[in-house]
C-alpha cells in the first residue's frame, strides 16, 4: 500500500468518526465510547506505526526539536500520514467535546452542527467559535468543558 492509499484510509476512518458525532450519537448512547475506543484508537495506532516505522528516515525523534528537522519529517510521505492521523484524531476528540458540552448547556443542535462542520476543517477555529458562543450564552468563559 502507498502513503496516498493510507491517507485515504485515514480520511475514511475520520469520516466515520464525524458521522458518529454529527448523526449517530443522537440515537446511540455508546457512540462516544465507540468513537474514542475504536475510531480514535485506530488513528492512534496508525500514528504510532507510521511515526516509529519511518522517523529514522527523517533523522530520528530529535527532528521534532527544530524547524529544519520538522521540515524534513514532513517531506516524508509516511510521516505525513502519521501527522494526518494525529490531526484528524485530535479533531474528532475536539468535536466530541464540543458536541457534549453544548448539549449540557442546551445550545441549539443546528447551531452546534455548524460549529462542528467548521471544526472538521479548522478544529482550532471551531473550538474558538464554540467557546465564544458558550461565553455569550453563559457569560462564563473559564468553565470546564466536558
Amino acid at each position: 500500500m502507498t502513503p496516498s492509499m493510507f491517507f485515504t484510509v485515514i480520511n475514511i476512518v475520520s469520516a466515520v468518526g464525524w458521522i458518529l458525532i454529527l448523526i449517530v450519537s443522537r440515537f446511540w448512547k455508546e457512540a462516544d465510547r465507540f468513537l474514542v475506543c475504536v475510531i480514535v484508537a485506530l488513528l492512534a495506532v496508525a500514528y504510532s506505526y507510521f511515526n516509529f516505522a519511518h522517523i529514522g528516515e527523517a533523522g530520528g525523534i530529535a527532528g521534532f526539536s527544530n524547524f529544519e528537522g520538522v521540515t524534513k519529517i514532513f517531506s516524508n510521505p509516511w510521516l505525513i500520514d502519521a501527522a494526518w492521523a494525529h490531526i484528524v484524531g485530535i479533531d474528532l476528540v475536539v468535536g466530541m467535546l464540543i458536541k457534549n458540552d453544548a448539549a449540557k448547556r442546551g445550545m441549539p443542535y443546528g447551531f452546534v452542527v455548524i460549529l462542528l462542520l467548521v471544526t472538521i476543517v479548522f478544529a482550532p477555529l471551531g473550538l474558538l467559535l464554540y467557546l465564544l458562543a458558550r461565553w455569550i450564552k453563559t457569560r462564563r468563559y473559564l468553565e470546564n468543558i466536558s
